[in-house]
């Protein structure tokens, strides 16, 4: 089902160490290439506790505007699923295939509409499209792929920019642009729209993402 990469366009490879409460309890390893058509290829990997031991990989693919085409989505080891997502005119598609059946699903998918994933990639996607300047905010429609069953919920949110800041990060200081999502998920990209950091509070700790290495090598 995943796709093999032509490595040659690789632009970015970056490790996140993803936190919960203040330890570092994971890492998702990411990459960006650029596709000869001008587009995009995207690929995370990261190890999964919940629900049980689980290796989880996708690839996504956006056009040269940073509009989605598709997302494939991998669960091995404790749990074993598959799943590509992919635009078709105005439906977005999803097939899930686990061990006990396959399961179609279809939403409406419209030329504005953003996907969300538990992957930075698919955060970075959708700040990439709105190109919010500091202080505007936008109401958006989104799908949501939710784990462990991969089916897409459509869902809507509010994605407002506060502007620049100072990020500490574990790969070092960045000036990144904040991003708050629905008034509770901060997220921080850097100039190039790469995401150097998240945070969200759960059970009244924070959990999210930082940048552990980041390799620019467009």
């Amino acid at each position: 089902m995943c796709a093999k990469l032509d490595t040659t366009g690789l632009l970015a490879d970056v490790t996140y160490a993803i936190f919960h409460g203040d330890d570092a309890a994971d890492r998702e390893h990411c990459c960006l290439y650029r596709r000869a058509d001008g587009g995009y290829w995207m690929t995370a990997e990261r190890d999964l506790t919940w629900p049980r031991p689980t290796t989880l990989y996708a690839e996504i693919r956006v056009g040269a505007d940073w509009r989605i085409e598709s997302l494939v989505v991998r669960l091995s080891g404790g749990l074993q699923r598959d799943a590509s997502h992919r635009a078709e005119g105005a439906l977005w598609r999803a097939t899930i295939q686990s061990d006990e059946a396959t399961i179609e699903r279809t939403v409406p998918f419209g030329p504005e509409m953003q996907v969300d994933f538990d992957s930075i990639w698919l955060k970075a996607i959708t700040l990439n499209r709105l190109k919010l300047a500091p202080g505007q905010a936008r109401e958006v429609d989104v799908i949501k792929v939710e784990l462990p069953w991969l089916e897409p919920v459509p869902t809507r949110r509010r994605y407002e920019c506060v502007g620049l800041e100072h990020v500490t990060t574990p790969a070092g200081d960045v000036d990144a642009i904040h991003h708050v999502v629905s008034g509770a998920h901060h997220v921080w990209a850097d100039s190039r729209g790469i995401v150097v950091a998240t945070q969200q509070m759960m059970d009244r700790l924070p959990h999210g993402r930082k940048l552990l290495e980041y390799h620019w090598l467009g």
